[in-house]
């Protein structure tokens, strides 16, 4: 055992201080002049004797208690080999992750963190023996090769660390770091993170960290709180899924103020391909986010490549936000009816409704088979599928469509008037969707059962239909209904009725599952199931659903968030991919999947920004953003966490200590651990101790 404070074991010199007073309560009593001693002869020599063991006692508990408190002050620790099987007198291994996110930009009393993280490093290699060893790794970017170094090696190393605005990739460090400990022929192993709390992903560290071999000794080195006013963006949405040209659209931007002082005289600029079109200023207080809207309307199909600025911002390496919309040319879209179909189950509005637009502006582009031709389709084909009138839906499709729907593409179902109720509820059970429990009316019976009385206004199938002021009540002419399957829904996953019947039941619902959407009409489209079809909202109805149906549920973004494998599916030619990222051209080998090929890429280096793909002949572009949670320094703070809730992790907040003190910490948490905490409980009990026997030790007692 040794001592962070050995200058106050002179603090044991206390311990006599009980023995003296001890001693001068033993002095020669005086001679005093008395009447009788009739009233001491019962005074016998055994009650002398408890008197002077309760002193003794008293004396022994009295000094070890001061000794206990000496203790705590010279500040004892154990090697942190002790008791797991190590030797301190054996080389070690010195594993070092270093935080080099941006939030270590920042600039504390003591300088920027990432300074301060480097001379953390250097406290950790002066505290090392000559035979020790070194491992270092970074959080973000390009990780190092986690190869055993020398001493004046890591220092060399040291000198390169900076900050990166690559993604996070603690995890896959942290993993890496301890498989080289793991592998290293060192008896003796330390770990050591150093940042300033700010994770991606609070969960990450805390579960890593408590699956590690005892062998390991762990310490987390807490950088001081930076305060620094960041105004940030949070997210970019649209008010709209169905995304193309000539519709008009919002973006959604959410900035926040992660700062702990006022946002002001700031500004949020929006430019589109290199264009500028609009800006907002930006006021936030502490902790306040803020929604701002500007509208687009694409003239172009392919992508558009958006940035977003924030001007006037303190830390200023988060103030730019890159984003692309997909704009497609044309959707494609199955229409699967039913081979054999009698006159009146062919009357089916769903084809005129896909040819209605003008052929130059169509969004949509349909191809028309029957349900026998399934078997030689590719669905991956396709944006979108309806299956209009099919009274079976064939059960080898069954896989083949609900991974149609996962992979966030849209399913649209109307019923035949003839369908398999058993069948439909199987494919049902697949999305979680509900079951049919029934049928309402008679078909072609032209008697109304139920009127569709309520819509979901604020649905994006619904987005600017209606042209009404602000406090004018929606009206539309109710769809009057003949027969309809009754679908009770289910309570899994999200889902909501675009139109509601008069009874409560759905007309017409979406379910999503997976990335896509499920869209099923309790009706078909045909005269014998309602007068919908004749009514003003019928057609512009059913084709922006056919239309939401083959959106994507993100809008049209194509969007990568930095710290993740980068993904991406589409139709180029695989011989002739290339990928392009912060400048250079990427050697790629796409998976080829038919009719779209697959690329993946690990991406570490890559920095915000556009991500191109294109074949020679097309191309496609995808943003890449750091996550939010880099940027939000007001977030609960990982390493406070462990500290609360794992005591055998060694934890050093450098936020109220100065250099020295930093230097003593590093010592005692990485090459020991401190127990002056065992003294504190040990002097604690000795005190308790001494004022029980003070009160229930009757030495005193006459016999």
């Amino acid at each position: 055992m040794s001592f962070l404070s050995p200058l106050f074991l002179f603090a044991l010199f206390a311990v006599g201080l009980p023995l003296l007073i001890h001693l001068l309560n033993l002095k020669k009593p005086k001679r005093i002049s008395f009447s009788t001693l009739a009233f001491f002869d019962e005074l016998q020599k055994s009650t002398i004797r408890k008197i002077r063991i309760k002193r003794y006692i008293l004396l022994i508990l009295r000094l070890l208690a001061v000794a206990c408190l000496a203790l705590v002050l010279a500040r004892p620790f154990l090697p942190p080999v002790f008791g797991i099987g190590g030797n301190i007198n054996q080389p070690t291994v010195i594993a070092v992750v270093v935080d080099n996110s941006i939030s270590m930009a920042r600039i504390g009393s003591k300088g920027p963190l990432i300074e301060q993280a480097k001379y953390v490093v250097e406290d950790i290699i002066a505290s090392s023996n000559t035979d020790d060893k070194f491992i270092i790794q970074v959080t973000n970017g390009e990780g190092k090769t986690s190869s055993i170094l020398s001493p004046a090696q890591m220092s060399r190393e040291l000198e390169k660390l900076s900050v990166d605005k690559s993604g996070n990739y603690l995890q896959a460090r942290l993993e890496e770091v301890i498989r080289s400990l793991s592998e290293s022929p060192f008896q003796n192993k330390r770990l050591f993170v150093i940042s300033d709390g700010q994770f991606p992903a609070d969960d990450e560290l805390s579960s890593i960290i408590e699956e590690l071999p005892k062998s390991v000794a762990v310490t987390l080195v807490k950088l001081e709180d930076a305060v620094v006013q960041n105004t940030f963006i949070q997210s970019v949405s649209s008010t709209t899924s169905m995304i193309g040209k000539g519709i008009p659209y919002q973006l959604q931007v959410q900035v926040s103020n992660s700062g702990e002082v006022l946002a002001a005289n700031q500004f949020l600029t929006l430019e589109m391909d290199n264009e500028t079109l609009g800006q907002y200023p930006i006021q936030l207080g502490p902790g306040e986010t803020q929604s701002f809207s500007f509208s687009l309307n694409p003239e172009k199909s392919g992508s558009m490549n958006g940035k977003l600025t924030i001007e006037g911002d303190e830390f200023a390496l988060d103030n730019e936000y890159f984003f692309t919309v997909e704009v497609p040319d044309q959707r494609q879209i199955l229409l699967v009816s039913q081979k054999q179909q009698s006159a009146e189950t062919k009357m089916s509005y769903t084809e005129a409704i896909l040819d209605a637009p003008d052929n130059a502006r169509a969004q949509l582009k349909y191809n028309h088979i029957n349900n026998e031709e399934l078997s030689s389709v590719q669905f991956g084909d396709y944006d979108a599928i309806i299956l209009d009138g099919l009274s079976t839906i064939p059960e080898y499709t069954f896989d083949a469509l609900q991974e149609f729907v996962q992979a966030g593409k849209g399913l649209l179902v109307f019923p035949s008037q003839q369908t398999d109720i058993s069948n439909y509820n199987a494919f049902l059970d697949l999305f979680n969707a509900g079951r049919i429990v029934g049928v309402v009316g008679d078909y072609a019976s032209f008697n109304r059962v139920a009127s569709g009385t309520e819509l979901q206004e604020d649905h994006s199938v619904f987005s600017g239909l209606f042209d009404r002021k602000e406090d004018e009540e929606l009206r539309f002419t109710n769809p009057d209904v003949y027969y309809y399957y009754k679908i009770e829904a289910s309570s899994a996953g999200a889902g909501l009725n675009l139109l509601t019947l008069n009874t409560k039941d759905p007309l017409f619902r979406e379910k999503e599952f997976g990335q896509g959407k499920l869209l099923i009409s309790t009706i078909g489209n045909g005269p014998g199931w309602s007068n919908f079809p004749v009514k003003a909202l019928y057609a512009p109805f059913y084709y922006r659903s056919i239309l939401y149906a083959a959106s994507s549920q993100q809008g049209g973004f194509s969007a990568h968030e930095l710290g993740n494998r980068f993904v991406w599916t589409g139709k180029l030619n695989p011989n002739n991919t290339k990928l392009i990222a912060n400048g250079e051209e990427i050697t790629v080998t796409p998976l080829n999947l038919g009719s779209e090929i697959k690329i993946e890429y690990n991406g570490q280096e890559w920095h915000p920004g556009w991500v191109l793909l294109r074949d020679g002949n097309k191309e496609f572009t995808v943003s890449a953003n750091l996550p939010a949670s880099e940027s939000n320094f007001l977030a609960k703070n990982t390493l406070e966490e462990l500290q609360a809730t794992n005591s055998a992790i060694n934890i050093v907040d450098t936020g109220q200590q100065n250099n020295q003190e930093i230097t003593q910490a590093i010592k005692s948490s990485g090459f020991g651990r401190e127990v002056w905490h065992w003294f504190m409980l040990a002097g604690l009990l000795f005190l308790i101790l001494e004022s029980l026997v003070s009160i229930y030790f009757k030495a005193e007692t006459v016999t």
